[in-house]
């Protein structure tokens, strides 16, 4: 896409972006504009394998640039924010849209209308983006895309790499100089015997990294200590390179040193699935909160059977809600109960007069005991939904994210 941008002679876009966020940009517009209820921002990440679900803000951030650019090229003038707003036709502009209109006041460098002479009486900012405000903005990822290259092999794999060289330097899981100096020794020393520490492609990685120690691109990833040039003693971590290449998090590198053909639509794939069963898991929670409604509603009342007391209501609703024959002083106080909440007295209640009729609807439980049993059914709920719902999926679809 960043190449397509470059060949369209409009000057100043002309920074030819390879970062995975900026290869998949068509990939992720298709995939995106095919999914018709996937949200896919925000980074969900496993914390203890740094696995990611989902495509960073960071990267739609980045790619929210490019789509600057390609608006640029086929306006042919400065954008405006009604520019930005007027071009979300689509689901995929919309996202960008978002995404741009975010990063205005962080793209756009300052520049007038002089409209008074001399003295610039009058004059007033524009509030446009021009194609060097992009170009610049493109140049910054760009330079952050060359410097997270030199690091991207040791977070790739989920890390694997970076886990082999790391020790714990001053409380701080990392690697310097010299752990790629010891590295290299140890991997000559074992390879010299016929044998080997690290494959091919981590040797290189380790060989560039160990040459190209103390320049501007890893300087701007390492933990800046005692001055301003880069030791042997400084040191590369997840947070390090976060902060150095403009990432949000440390989760966010995984998402573009672990991006590869297929990556996105695989994890679009995965949250699509999760929402789905997140919304199938909910819906069954609604259908077990109305079945349970409806069964404490009707638990409230009896219908009276032919030749039955307030002694035999009692009887019978005891033994079905306990599964057992109830003891005889349960069921006279259950009786003096339900006489009383139907208007009755069952100890001057006459059963040969039979003031009850079969047919006839009494109530048999009295409000607390219907909100004890919404309690129960609130508790019994929320445990199906702590057991089956994935929070952090449902999280960011709440929040349309």
């Amino acid at each position: 896409m960043a190449r397509e941008i470059e060949n369209t002679n409009i000057e100043p876009v002309s920074v030819d972006v390879t970062t995975p966020a900026f290869e998949a940009y068509a990939k992720f517009r298709e995939d995106y504009e095919n999914t018709a209820s996937c949200a896919v921002r925000g980074s969900m990440s496993d914390s203890v394998t740094g696995r990611v679900g989902t495509i960073s803000d960071a990267a739609v951030d980045k790619m929210a640039v490019v789509w600057l650019a390609e608006k640029y090229k086929n306006l042919g003038h400065d954008i405006t924010r009604a520019d930005i707003e007027e071009g979300a036709t689509t689901k995929f502009d919309a996202l960008m849209s978002e995404s741009a209109l975010k990063q205005f006041e962080s793209i756009k460098h300052a520049k007038f209308n002089h409209e008074g002479g001399f003295l610039l009486i009058g004059s007033r900012e524009k509030d446009v983006l021009t194609g060097k405000d992009i170009d610049k903005t493109l140049k910054q990822i760009e330079n952050q895309r060359r410097g997270l290259d030199l690091v991207s092999p040791l977070f790739a794999n989920n890390g694997e790499l970076f886990d082999k060289l790391a020790e714990d330097h001053n409380g701080k899981w990392s690697i310097n100089y010299w752990d790629l100096k010891d590295a290299r020794k140890a991997d000559d020393k074992a390879r010299s015997k016929g044998d080997r520490l690290y494959t091919d492609e981590e040797r290189q990685a380790i060989d560039t990294l160990y040459k190209k120690w103390g320049s501007a691109d890893m300087r701007r990833l390492e933990h800046r200590g005692q001055g301003d040039t880069m030791g042997c003693d400084g040191i590369l971590n997840y947070d390090t390179v976060a902060k150095g290449a403009s990432f949000n998090s440390p989760e966010e590198i995984h998402v573009a040193a672990n991006a590869h053909d297929g990556y996105l639509a695989e994890t679009i794939a995965q949250k699509c699935e999760t929402e789905e069963k997140n919304m199938n898991v909910i819906q069954e929670a609604r259908r077990m909160t109305r079945e349970d409604q409806e069964a404490i509603k009707e638990s409230m009342h009896y219908t009276v059977k032919p030749g039955q007391g307030f002694d035999r209501i009692a009887r019978s609703v005891l033994s079905s809600e306990n599964g057992q024959k109830p003891a005889e002083s349960s069921v006279v106080q259950f009786s003096s109960e339900i006489a009383q909440r139907n208007g009755f007295d069952r100890n001057s209640y006459d059963p040969k007069v039979r003031s009850l009729q079969p047919g006839q609807r009494v109530q048999i439980h009295d409000d607390e005991w219907k909100m004890m049993r919404h309690l129960d059914s609130t508790i019994r709920i929320q445990e199906y939904l702590d057991q089956n719902l994935n929070a952090e999926v449902l999280d960011q679809t709440l929040r349309g994210r």
